[in-house]
């Protein structure tokens, strides 16, 4: 398998454009959609009534007329989590005597505009808190998460490209007649394909820890871990896919025809939880549905343990796949005439 990789390696090299497009331009589309996508979202509001008669409705509907303004339906005991996980920017809680408290992770640019429209609507505020959990954060990476969980499923495209290509020019058929499984084959190609995927998504993380980005989480190697599972499960459908594509044009079927759907289906792409119950319970069937989950959970629980089952679950279907790609693409034994 070391000669595989070597020679993988070199094949790669003489391509001057796919460390550009496998590793630097990811990165550069990661970071230009972190940039630019959070000013184009709404801020995220949770409005909680603890009154008996559910006065707290014509506060909540007061917030809801606001110009950016998405209200998130929220129990009291989840507002903490919600915070630190980035879900909501802002929480106002109103309180069993009519007054309203304003809990946020740090000051926004909308908590005085929410607090204006509370006084107008109610005449009574109860003023506002600041929950210390984590340090204060600059470009939230949630916002552009859907369009890098697509764009990384995507980014296997050139290792189906290459095995394609070395099948049809009978470069594979001399590999193989050297004693080389198919297995070893595959897998020394995979790996170091995988290597640089895996170095572009570090550079990202680490350019977002410079930068001080916003993770939504305690620990931002939570959110690596499952970028990682993602880069698995990206060359493991593109291995799959060579072995059923004849063709290197037929690749954007993948990307177009599979992929989309189900990023459309599983949320990433469009809020999930906005979604027809029918959607949700397919989408909950697509491994980018886990891979949202994985880093919801590392975000709510500040615990890599709490990804620890879905990314359990794309790298047992990236297994899978991988090996199903192994099978079919292993050349058939003629037999004997008799």
């Amino acid at each position: 398998m070391k000669n595989i990789m070597t020679n993988t390696l070199r094949i790669f090299g003489r391509n001057k454009e796919f460390f550009y497009l496998i590793t630097v331009q990811q990165v550069l589309i990661f970071l230009l959609m972190s940039f630019l996508l959070p000013y184009t979202t709404a801020h995220n509001v949770a409005v909680t009534d603890l009154t008996a008669d559910g006065r707290g409705a014509v506060t909540a509907e007061a917030v809801r007329q606001l110009d950016g303004v998405n209200i998130v339906d929220i129990k009291y005991e989840d507002i903490t989590s919600a915070l630190i996980g980035g879900n909501i920017e802002l929480a106002a809680v109103i309180d069993p005597d009519g007054s309203v408290r304003l809990i946020s992770m740090k000051e926004t640019e909308i908590e005085n505009a929410v607090a204006l429209c509370i006084e107008q609507s109610t005449g009574k505020t109860g003023g506002s808190a600041v929950v210390n959990e984590i340090p204060e954060h600059g470009m939230p990476v949630s916002n552009s998460l859907g369009f890098m969980i697509f764009k990384t499923l995507t980014s296997g495209n050139l290792l189906a490209a290459l095995l394609i290509k070395e099948r049809n020019n009978k470069m594979k058929d001399r590999i193989l007649l050297s004693g080389v499984g198919t297995g070893k084959y595959i897998g020394g190609m995979t790996a170091v394909y995988l290597f640089f995927m895996m170095l572009g998504s570090v550079i990202y993380w680490l350019t977002g820890v410079i930068l001080n980005f916003d993770f939504g989480m305690r620990n931002s190697l939570g959110f690596l871990l499952v970028v990682f599972s993602a880069n698995v499960l990206s060359v493991s459908l593109y291995v799959f896919a060579s072995a059923i594509a004849k063709k290197e044009d037929s690749l954007w079927f993948m990307g177009t025809f599979v992929l989309m759907p189900m990023a459309l289906f599983s949320g990433v792409l469009f809020p999930y939880e906005y979604m027809p119950d029918v959607m949700k319970a397919i989408g909950a069937c697509f491994p980018q549905r886990w891979i949202q989950n994985g880093i919801s959970a590392v975000q709510k629980t500040g615990d890599i343990a709490g990804a620890v089952p879905y990314v359990a679950m794309v790298i047992g279907l990236s297994a899978v796949l991988f090996i199903i790609g192994i099978v079919m693409s292993t050349p058939k034994k003629a037999h004997p005439a008799r």
